[in-house]
């Protein structure tokens, strides 16, 4: 991942709403107009800070790609759904993304800090497990499962731009 200026700032964003979860503000009703209602579960057991960012990566595709796939769109909402079940703790959060990424197995799932710098790297894998066994929409999954390794599909390349612009 690139660490650009943009990326930090929405990075600093992010943690501050991640401890203090009042600054968050998502547009919870727009995103579930556009998820499926099986999808609609997933987003809505993601934190609140982590809904912002999902919606702020989903209408800057709008913004982008006004003709963007509902397909799309619902991906870009559920980008981040796999890192459901890792440490909350902000600490953790700003430790994974700053430590050297390890190469760590998907699986077992692990806890604490370890399971934070797990799911940097594995999150998308998880999420697209996640979406196929909610939705069984096998593009949204796969959408979700290359949102860090597009291998060329334009859906995908424009979810990883605004992940990393928002």
């Amino acid at each position: 991942m690139r660490w650009s200026a943009a990326w930090l700032v929405n990075a600093a964003l992010r943690t501050l709403q991640a401890a203090f979860p009042a600054l968050a503000d998502p547009d919870d009703d727009w995103a579930l107009s556009v998820l499926d209602p099986a999808e609609r579960r997933l987003y809505g057991a993601m934190p609140a800070f982590e809904r912002a960012h999902a919606v702020k990566v989903a209408r800057c595709m709008k913004a982008r790609r006004p003709d963007a796939s509902r397909e799309a769109l619902r991906a870009a909402l559920l980008h981040d759904v796999g890192k459901l079940g890792t440490s909350s703790l902000v600490a953790h959060r700003v430790l994974a993304h700053l430590l050297p990424e390890v190469d760590v197995p998907a699986e077992p799932r692990l806890a604490g800090l370890a399971g934070a710098r797990q799911a940097r790297r594995h999150h998308a894998a998880y999420g697209a497990l996640m979406v196929l066994t909610a939705s069984g929409d096998a593009r949204v999954a796969w959408l979700v499962r290359h949102h860090h390794d597009p291998r060329g599909d334009a859906e995908a390349e424009l979810i990883m731009c605004c992940d990393e612009d928002t």
